[in-house]
């Protein structure tokens, strides 16, 4: 297997997509249920609500609370199960969020979730746009929210990241010789889904530089050539996507999921050693 190599190639404040290299599907795909169902984040487990004048019952507004992303700070909180008070809630586990509103315009009004006010300036909505509910004139919500680290395995507001998704990275290859037929050209660059090909001035086909990127491996081109075009993926090459809401900075994600990796393979380890003493 050739060298590991990470190479990325678009990045912005809620995508990722990098190609890697000299890596296993099977290590891919366990990276990717990693990133989904394992890495802590922070979101709203318990809410009080002492007025609740809006529509809404409270096991639905407690619910839409449970859904908002919260900004995560991993040096400073512990998982409850890790934590000294046994997950019974402490500073060190647990962030309060409290929510005070009063209507007293003569129209109805919104809360957002940049209403919420927490006791930890970094654990915070990443949006502060979030609709929660709206409330009527002199209408009020008065509510204490207690936000813990969660895994996604547990529940879906935990989730790190929104989603993870690979690809065989693709190849493309054919000789220009070959495609002499204008006619049949001009029918690959029609029915190719992804427009990855052009044609020259002189009828002949052309692959643009940069599609690898969005090539699927369809293998439209070659039922179109006879297979005069061939198709196939790089070995032990991908490319990987990520889709955040911000809960965590991508390097973040991608240094805990390294970590988390580690710890199974060391944990797998330690009970195969544990199975051949018993054996």
């Amino acid at each position: 297997m050739s060298p590991l190599n990470l190479e990325v190639i678009e990045q912005t404040p809620h995508n990722l997509v990098f190609v890697i290299e000299g890596i296993s599907i099977e290590m891919v795909n366990a990276l990717r249920r990693i990133m989904l169902t394992e890495i802590p984040a922070m979101a709203i487990d318990e809410v009080i609500i002492l007025k609740n004048d809006s529509p809404l019952y409270d096991e639905i507004l407690a619910h839409r609370l449970g859904m908002i992303p919260l900004k995560t700070d991993l040096d400073a909180y512990k998982l409850p199960s890790d934590c000294e008070c046994s997950g019974f809630g402490c500073p060190l586990c647990q962030v309060s969020l409290t929510l005070e509103m009063t209507n007293t315009t003569n129209a109805p009004i919104e809360i957002y979730s940049g209403n919420l006010n927490s006791n930890d300036p970094k654990i915070i909505p990443v949006d502060p746009n979030i609709p929660i509910v709206k409330i009527d004139k002199n209408d009020q919500v008065i509510l204490e929210a207690y936000a813990i680290l969660g895994i996604g395995r547990n529940h879906a507001k935990w989730q790190a990241v929104s989603n993870v998704a690979y690809r065989y990275y693709p190849i493309v290859e054919f000789n220009e010789n070959d495609l002499n037929n204008p006619e049949e050209n001009n029918l690959v660059v029609k029915m190719c889904p992804e427009n990855l090909f052009e044609l020259t001035s002189k009828n002949s086909l052309r692959l643009k530089e940069d599609y690898w990127k969005t090539c699927t491996l369809c293998q439209s081109c070659e039922k179109n050539t006879d297979n005069k075009i061939k198709v196939r993926a790089k070995e032990n090459s991908y490319i990987f996507s990520i889709e955040s809401d911000g809960v965590l900075p991508f390097n973040i994600v991608i240094k805990k999921t390294i970590e988390i990796f580690n710890e199974k393979i060391d944990e797998f380890i330690t009970k195969l050693e544990e199975l051949e003493i018993e054996s």
